[in-house]
């Protein structure tokens, strides 16, 4: 039996209920195998969406530790994967070769933009993840649109936290970002995503307006309108200045 043969039936085996130890060591094995063949069948694995959740995050941070091959592939394979959510799980892959050596962030950037007029939910959910990531201020035109009007509520919230993203970045962007931002209270409905609106707006203009930019609870109802009222008069001194 090959190697890629006996690497295939040990991922059967810890497939559905993976003890850490062994998926720490399926990991280290499967990356010794350095070959196109184990690439290739590397990422033929993260098609399984059906293992064990941290078994797949862990395979999907392992193929990014194969360098400049693993982005060359997953450049190659996004226009080639028919299955939309698979070429979400690729672009966010992609996507985190910023926090590596990447060389190909450029065509990563542009296939974020392309997916966020995706009517695709998931799709245009990582465009915004990795825009935030490599976007600069020309991309906050391309983000507001979703941020107004995208009909899925997280990708709304994933706007906001986008055009944060952006800023930090490119603390000149700062401006042209609060702007949808000061405008998005007045329509949105949901409280989650008003929660991320008013984040996003204290964390780019470095104020406090008692909101966690960490916590993945949505605030009490009493913190997100004390919250929204100090945004508003921070937007109405601004404006009268």
């Amino acid at each position: 039996m090959n190697p890629l043969d006996t690497l295939r039936q040990r991922f059967l085996e810890i497939r559905l209920d993976t003890d850490v130890s062994d998926m720490f060591d399926f990991g280290a094995d499967l990356l010794e195998q350095d070959s196109a063949e184990a690439l290739a069948f590397h990422y033929t694995l993260l098609h399984d969406t059906g293992m064990d959740s941290e078994l797949y995050d862990w395979l999907c941070r392992k193929f990014g530790e194969r360098g400049d091959e693993a982005e060359d592939h997953l450049l190659a394979q996004f226009d080639r994967e028919p299955d939309p959510a698979m070429q979400a799980t690729v672009l966010q892959l992609l996507g985190g070769f910023k926090y590596r050596k990447a060389r190909r962030l450029k065509e990563t950037a542009t296939l974020a933009r392309a997916a966020l007029a995706s009517p695709h939910d998931e799709l245009r959910c990582k465009g915004l993840w990795v825009i935030g990531w490599l976007g600069g201020t020309a991309d906050i035109a391309k983000v507001v649109p979703l941020l107004a009007h995208d009909a899925v509520a997280a990708n709304r919230r994933w706007a906001a936290s986008a055009l944060m993203q952006i800023v930090f970045s490119r603390r000149s962007a700062a401006p042209k970002a609060l702007e949808p931002l000061r405008q998005a209270p007045d329509t949105e409905t949901d409280p989650v995503v008003l929660g991320g609106i008013l984040v996003a707006v204290q964390e780019i203009a470095g104020k406090k307006f008692g909101l966690s930019s960490s916590s993945h609870e949505p605030p009490s109802e009493e913190k997100l309108q004390a919250a929204l009222a100090k945004a508003r008069r921070m937007f109405a001194r601004a404006a009268a200045a």
